[in-house]
């Protein structure tokens, strides 16, 4: 070993025509090939590190690109809008139907209550009239002398028996002798 060179000597110590293990270009210097022409350990860590950043770069530039794809008037986000407003629209007519329906039915069925209820007394109200004034034509108006009889409906109170248009010049009394009968007799001038 010389003096003042470096502590390990350049050759293999046991062939002086190698150099020794980790001098430059030996076979343990970084970044060199080994013996049979391939590449060492750590140059296979620095491919793995170069690797692992370019898919790092990678993704992020490929999710900037993808996101831009999705704002507003690109065509990805004009793609996907038009996908779920149809989704949207489809979801929101049928529950609309449904609503629909069943909105109809209670509806349909308060006002054709209300319709049946209200021509069911009109025709009630009719036939109960009909009963009552013994089928006889009226005249709005016209003064009438009627007699009365227990009616052979149910549910109608009264009903009239006979009925009688009232005369000008004509009086009209209970029989003295009946009074169950109207009596008439004309009037003096």
């Amino acid at each position: 070993m010389e003096a003042g060179g470096p502590p390990n000597s350049p050759q293999s110590p046991g062939n002086p025509n190698l150099p020794a293990w980790g001098a430059p270009g030996s076979p343990g210097a970084p970044g060199a090939q080994t013996s049979a022409g391939k590449p060492s350990g750590l140059w296979w860590a620095g491919a793995v590190v170069v690797a692992v950043a370019l898919a790092i770069g990678g993704y992020f530039l490929g999710s900037n690109h993808e996101a831009d794809n999705y704002k507003p008037g690109a065509a990805g986000y004009q793609e996907i809008y038009t996908a779920g407003a149809q989704a949207g629209t489809a979801v929101g007519d049928q529950v609309g139907k449904k609503t629909g329906a069943r909105y109809g039915k209670k509806v349909g069925y308060k006002s054709g209550n209300a319709d049946g209820i209200k021509e069911g007394t009109a025709t009630g109200t009719a036939a109960g009239a009909a009963a009552a004034l013994g089928g006889f034509s009226w005249t709005n108006g016209t003064h009438y002398i009627v007699t009365t009889t227990d009616p052979t409906l149910n549910g109608v109170p009264t009903a009239i028996a006979t009925q009688s248009v009232m005369e000008p010049n004509i009086d009209y009394a209970l029989c003295n002798s009946d009074t169950a009968t109207i009596c008439s007799t004309t009037k003096k001038k």
